[in-house]
């Protein structure tokens, strides 16, 4: 299994991060965007669950060429603030995505969803009530209601929110999920670093707070959804890890299918967490995919 890497390999952040005021709490929002950036559609970088929006630090900075790419912490995750578990769940991060996308600029966006977060995209797509130019999902599974998907969900929402007595202790028990990755050592570092705070006592614990999958049992985003991608109408751009354990070859092309007139791109060497194992290649096929794009 392989380790975070030291301290030594930690790089500075590209950028730091702001706050918007949305449901009473606050949520961190991490603008890679650069002058001349926003002559470009805004673009809203969602990451997986249990993630932050950190892990899209290696991708961001390289779409600002195009757009201006903002990442978001949905409530419950990174440095967003935690809530009470009946403040989280499927609709209130919804809403929280079309709010976050109202403060931050009034034009059409371009959605790009890593995992969890491309379920949240999709759906958003899907329900065609935001104000979107374009959609683009980062290896987001097809089919929750597998066996496997079920029992991995049951498995996860059981677990406690877990601490460590050092910030040591914490990093270097950091496993990106799921396992194999092939994230470099350096990265792999900044991410581990990244995912853990102070709690309170003296000890850390995770940035994700473990309560947010108690918030939708049995509901949330698996209900449906490959169903309800046949209802997107803006373009869409479908990338698979070629070595994913999460979307596999026949259910990406199956995700095609669905989506009519969706373009798909298989990224070499890379597993579910493509954008930070080979971010440019990803951002040359987002870059590439937005340069098409109509023009508002």
């Amino acid at each position: 299994m392989t380790s975070p890497g030291d301290a030594s390999s930690i790089t500075p952040h590209p950028a730091p991060a702001r706050y918007l005021s949305i449901d009473g709490l606050r949520l961190a929002a991490i603008d890679h965007g650069r002058e001349g950036s926003r002559e470009g559609p805004p673009i809203l970088l969602l990451h997986g669950g249990m993630a932050h929006a950190r892990w899209f630090d290696p991708l961001g900075p390289l779409l600002a060429d195009v757009g201006r790419p903002v990442a978001l912490d949905r409530r419950g995750h990174g440095e967003s603030d935690w809530t009470v578990r009946e403040r989280y769940g499927w609709e209130r991060d919804l809403a929280d995505v079309v709010e976050a996308m109202r403060i931050l600029d009034p034009r059409r966006w371009v959605l790009v969803g890593h995992s969890q977060g491309g379920l949240l995209a999709g759906d958003l797509a899907s329900r065609r009530e935001a104000p979107l130019r374009g959609l683009v999902l980062l290896d987001a599974p097809l089919f929750l209601g597998t066996p496997a998907m079920r029992s991995t969900g049951d498995r996860l929402s059981r677990i406690p929110q877990m601490r460590w007595p050092s910030l040591e202790s914490a990093v270097a028990g950091f496993r990106p999920f799921p396992l194999p990755h092939r994230i470099p050592p350096g990265r792999l570092a900044r991410l581990a670093s990244d995912s853990f705070k102070p709690d309170g006592e003296g000890g850390y614990t995770s940035r994700f707070h473990w309560k947010v999958f108690r918030a939708d049992p049995g509901g949330g985003p698996g209900k449906g959804f490959a169903d309800r991608l046949r209802r997107i109408d803006v373009p869409t751009l479908c990338l698979r890890g070629d070595a994913s354990t999460i979307l596999s070859a026949e259910d990406h092309e199956e995700m095609l299918r669905r989506i009519e007139g969706s373009r798909g791109v298989v990224v070499p060497d890379a597993t579910h967490h493509l954008h930070v194992e080979q971010p440019r290649a990803v951002a040359a096929a987002i870059v590439a995919f937005v340069r098409d794009l109509p023009r508002d």
